[in-house]
């Protein structure tokens, strides 16, 4: 009886919720990574150093491609902010779609900024997550950045990109929707972005406030389901 009416009233709250959502004008929480963003990008500015923008293993014709678009959002937002200082960002890949992409992103970049791109700003670090993982080691231990953002399909194999990255000094900005490279990461900063927070970075230019509506709305259908499953079993447990 109870599941008769827990969809139609779950969608009716939901909507409810999109609505009210909208109306809010500042953010429910922060997203530190993505706060912290302008500011490593400003840094590298100031230092004349890139950043450094893992996207992880994935790619971008497979399952893991919405957890690489959403680390191209950030790349985006990078060559978008550093491209006036002609400070563009090194980019490491394990697929060769995203390889790709990441070149047509940072070559648009400088073609709007009158610049050019050292051809060596986008690295193929390998096909598997270890293979990947070593790349990483390697291009930090001998490139120096200003920061390493790492955001994309990594799993417990990300503790080494974490550990080499504050061993050479560089700040880490870690966007983990997995939960094996969360927990990977999580001793070395306690403020990544986890689970569906990944996807919620802005991308440049932005309208104000639709992500603050985006990440409302998501945390108050979370908390209605949650709410419904209760109703749920307490209606089971009644009969």
């Amino acid at each position: 009886m109870i599941s008769g009416w827990m969809l139609p009233v779950f969608v009716v709250l939901a909507l409810v919720a999109a609505w009210m959502a909208r109306r809010i004008p500042n953010p429910p929480r922060d997203v530190e990574p993505f706060r912290r963003i302008p500011r490593q990008v400003g840094r590298a500015l100031e230092a004349g150093q890139p950043l450094h923008l893992a996207l992880g293993s994935g790619g971008l014709v497979d399952r893991d491609a919405a957890l690489t678009l959403s680390g191209g959002r950030i790349l985006e937002r990078l060559v978008g902010e550093g491209g006036a200082g002609e400070i563009f960002p090194f980019v490491t890949v394990a697929d060769p779609v995203a390889l790709l992409y990441a070149r047509r992103a940072l070559q648009d970049a400088a073609l709007r900024h009158g610049a050019s791109i050292p051809p060596d700003r986008v690295w193929w670090a390998g096909a598997s997550p270890m293979a990947y993982a070593a790349g990483l080691t390697l291009l930090l231990g001998t490139q120096p950045v200003v920061a390493s953002i790492l955001s994309g399909r990594f799993r417990e194999e990300a503790v080494l990109a974490g550990e080499i990255g504050q061993r050479y000094g560089a700040h880490s900005v870690f966007s983990m929707p997995d939960p094996g490279g969360a927990a990977a990461l999580w001793p070395f900063d306690p403020r990544l972005a986890v689970g569906e927070e990944a996807f919620a970075v802005p991308s440049s230019g932005e309208t104000p406030g639709r992500l603050s509506a985006l990440l409302l709305t998501h945390d108050l259908i979370r908390w209605l389901l949650i709410a419904l499953l209760l109703l749920g079993a307490l209606g089971l447990g009644l009969h």
